[in-house]
């Protein structure tokens, strides 16, 4: 269907909300089976690109053909609480490369999984994204080899999963990211379509739940707003910068030296307006002009569909912790 005739349901919407997910039914293979695999592999001796090829230069190699990709036929809905200038797509890995011979897969099997940004979305996860739902079911199909080398996680997280369910998730035993990025969007604040006049506001102990990770060394907020909200956003920005945090593992994480970065960028206005409002517009349009029969007064017909969307500005501020030296 065409932007120009897409119509706003409440009912149908409320129904897909209440849909039940797939599941993924993948599992880990046993420790046994990657014993065996590693055990009995041909040496690859007569290949130029092993024998010439310092292992260096294949990592290198590697990487590039295992590093992800956006997949231009799965864009997301323009129109959609989801809508980032990096995140316009499904995010893919082509693993083929790692079923070419046993070698290159020992070499290389945890490059996709240390290169991938780990992106999870709690909640509004675009189209088709089911298991990034839930950290525990995404990291639950990873080895613990693989768990090891997971760099980077982020978080696109509404205000209530950061303040209610974050702490929970870092004290899970597969979270072991070195960075990890947590992005509160412009319709995951606090009452964002039903009291947009509500002033921006960020609990105190929302980061209590990362000392619990092992491994974590680094530490973006990315917060977002629109520009009527800014000077609320820089507030709680400036705020927070000035947290550290002791983690078990012994590192302590600053903004020392990482000052604020701002941005802003021009997305579609219609991701601001209350789907249930802009519905009960809809139809309140349709029913008045399907019961006036006066001649004598002149309607606006114009779609607004079809009218281009001028853009809102939305304003973002990165706040970064990095470990002390």
């Amino acid at each position: 269907m065409s932007r120009s005739t897409r119509v706003f349901d409440p009912l149908t919407q409320s129904a897909l909300r209440k849909r039940p997910r797939p599941t993924s039914s993948v599992t880990p293979p046993s420790q046994e089976l990657i014993a065996t695999f590693i055990a009995h592999h041909n040496g690859q001796e007569q290949s130029l690109l092993v024998s010439r090829l310092p292992v260096e230069i294949r990592t290198t190699i590697f990487l590039y053909a295992l590093s992800n990709y956006e997949d231009l036929s799965t864009v997301y809905p323009y129109f959609a609480h989801t809508s980032q200038p990096q995140y316009c797509y499904i995010s893919k890995v082509d693993t083929r490369l790692l079923r070419t011979c046993r070698l290159i897969y020992l070499e290389a099997r945890f490059l996709p999984v240390k290169a991938k940004e780990h992106t999870l979305w709690c909640r509004q996860a675009p189209p088709g994204i089911y298991n990034a739902l839930d950290p525990s079911a995404y990291f639950s199909r990873f080895t613990e080899e693989q768990k090891n080398r997971i760099d980077r996680v982020h978080i696109f997280a509404q205000q209530y999963f950061l303040e209610r369910d974050l702490p929970r998730v870092c004290k899970q035993p597969h979270m072991r990211p070195r960075l990890l990025k947590i992005t509160i969007r412009h319709s995951d604040w606090w009452w964002y379509d039903k009291k947009p006049d509500e002033p921006l506001r960020l609990k105190d102990g929302w980061a209590d739940g990362l000392k619990h990770l092992k491994r974590l060394q680094e530490v973006v907020l990315e917060l977002e707003t629109m520009e009527k909200d800014k000077e609320q956003m820089i507030a709680i920005a400036t705020y927070v910068s000035r947290e550290t945090f002791v983690l078990d593992n012994g590192n302590i994480l600053s903004t020392a030296n990482n000052p604020i970065v701002f941005r802003e960028w021009i997305g579609p206005r219609s991701i601001f307006e209350n789907a249930y409002e802009r519905a009960r517009r809809i139809l309140s349009a349709s029913s008045t002009s399907s019961i006036s029969q006066n001649p004598d007064i002149s309607e606006d017909t114009t779609d607004e569909s079809a009218v281009p969307d001028p853009g809102i500005k939305y304003c973002v501020a990165l706040v970064r912790w990095t470990t002390l030296n």
